[in-house]
C-alpha cells in the first residue's frame, strides 16, 4: 500500500509541476533553476508567479477539496453514485456565486462564504424533501432529492445568465465551464483556510464514517446516532465543495472520480483512501486544467469540460454496474 501512496505522490508532482512548466510560453527546469539563481528575466518571473503558480496550487487545492467532498459523499450515502454535482450542492453554490459576481462584484474574500451559503441552502432544501418526521434520514430520498433540486438550481442559473450584461455574460459562461479563473494569490489565500479546516475535521472522523458501512441496525446498537452523524458529514462534504466553487466554476465528476480510484487503490474505506481521494482529485485538476490549454492554438478549454469527457462515461458506466448487480 506504502509503495501505491509514494507512487500517487510522484503523480502529483509531476502534474503540478506540468501545469506550473506547461503552457503558451514553455518554462523548462533550467528557466526554473534560474529563477533560484535569481537570473531569470523579468518575464518569465512574472509568468510563473502571477499566472503559472497561483493557478497550479489553486488547481491543487480544489481537487483536494472535491475529492474530499466525493469521499464524504460516497461514505455518507453509501452510494458510488453520489457526488457534489448531482445532489444540487455546487450548483447552489454556483447560483449564488453567479448572483454575486454577475450583479454585484467581480471577487473577493468573501467568494468562499457566499459559495458555502449556496451550497447550505441547497443541501438543506435536499434535507427538508428528504426528511420524514420521526424516522431515519433515508440515504435513497437524500439522492432522489438532490436530483431534483439540482435541475431546478441548473435552470435557475441559466435563466440568470440571460440577464447579465454581454461582458458579464461571457465571464459567467466560462466560469460555469469550469475554468480555473483564480489567478492571484488572493483568492489562494481566502480558500485555503476552508479548506484546510474542513478537510482536517473530515480526516479526524473518518472512523465514524466506516460505521455506516456496518449497516442501520448495527451503528445504532453501538450507540451511534446516525441522524446527527449523516448530517456532520453531509455538512463537511457541502463545506468543501460548496467554498471550491466560486473559483473553479462547477467542476462535476472529479468527486465522483477520485474516490473511485483512490478505492481501487487501497482497496477499503480509511484515511489512507481519504488522502488518496483528495490526492487523485487534484491530479483530475491539474491534468485537465494542463491538457485543456494544450488542445487549441488560440484560447484553452475549461478543464471542467476535459473532466466531463471522462467522467460522464464513467457516470453511464457506474449505472449500468449497479442495474446489473
Amino acid at each position: 500500500m506504502k509503495k501505491k501512496v509514494i507512487i500517487v505522490s510522484f503523480v502529483l508532482i509531476a502534474a503540478f509541476l506540468a501545469s506550473v512548466m506547461i503552457g503558451k510560453t514553455f518554462l523548462s527546469f533550467r528557466v526554473l533553476l534560474d529563477m533560484l539563481q535569481g537570473i531569470a528575466s523579468s518575464s518569465q518571473v512574472l509568468t510563473l508567479f502571477s499566472f503559472r503558480l497561483p493557478r497550479a496550487c489553486l488547481a491543487l487545492i480544489a481537487g483536494l477539496a472535491f475529492g474530499f467532498s466525493g469521499f464524504a459523499l460516497q461514505g455518507v450515502t453509501r452510494n458510488e453514485l453520489a457526488d457534489a454535482s448531482i445532489l444540487g450542492i455546487n450548483n447552489g453554490a454556483g447560483l449564488f456565486v453567479i448572483v454575486y459576481l454577475g450583479f454585484y462584484a467581480q471577487g473577493s474574500y468573501l467568494l468562499p462564504l457566499v459559495g458555502v451559503i449556496g451550497g447550505l441552502s441547497a443541501a438543506l432544501l435536499v434535507y427538508f424533501i428528504a426528511y420524514k418526521y420521526r424516522q431515519l434520514l433515508s440515504m435513497e430520498r437524500v439522492i432522489l432529492a438532490g436530483i431534483a433540486v439540482n435541475a431546478g438550481l441548473a435552470a435557475g442559473t441559466l435563466l440568470l445568465t440571460v440577464q447579465l450584461s454581454k461582458d458579464r455574460y461571457s465571464f459567467v459562461t466560462s466560469w460555469l465551464s469550469g475554468a480555473i479563473w483564480g489567478t492571484s494569490w488572493t483568492q489562494i489565500i481566502s480558500l485555503l483556510p476552508w479548506v484546510i479546516l474542513l478537510a482536517g475535521a473530515l480526516f479526524w472522523t473518518v472512523p465514524l464514517l466506516n460505521l455506516l458501512g456496518f449497516g442501520e441496525e448495527q451503528a445504532i446498537s453501538l450507540g451511534v446516532s446516525l441522524t446527527r452523524l449523516r448530517t456532520w458529514f453531509l455538512l463537511l462534504a457541502v463545506g468543501l465543495a460548496a467554498s471550491t466553487v466560486g473559483f473553479t466554476g462547477n467542476l462535476a465528476f472529479v468527486g465522483l472520480l477520485a474516490p473511485h480510484i483512490a478505492k481501487g487503490i487501497v482497496g477499503k474505506e480509511s484515511r489512507t483512501a481519504c488522502v488518496l481521494s483528495g490526492m487523485v482529485g487534484s491530479i483530475l485538476v491539474l491534468a485537465s486544467d494542463t491538457i485543456g490549454r494544450l488542445i487549441l492554438t488560440s484560447g484553452e478549454i475549461p478543464a471542467g469540460i476535459i473532466i466531463s469527457l471522462i467522467g460522464a462515461p464513467y457516470f453511464l458506466y457506474l449505472l449500468i454496474r449497479q442495474k446489473a448487480q
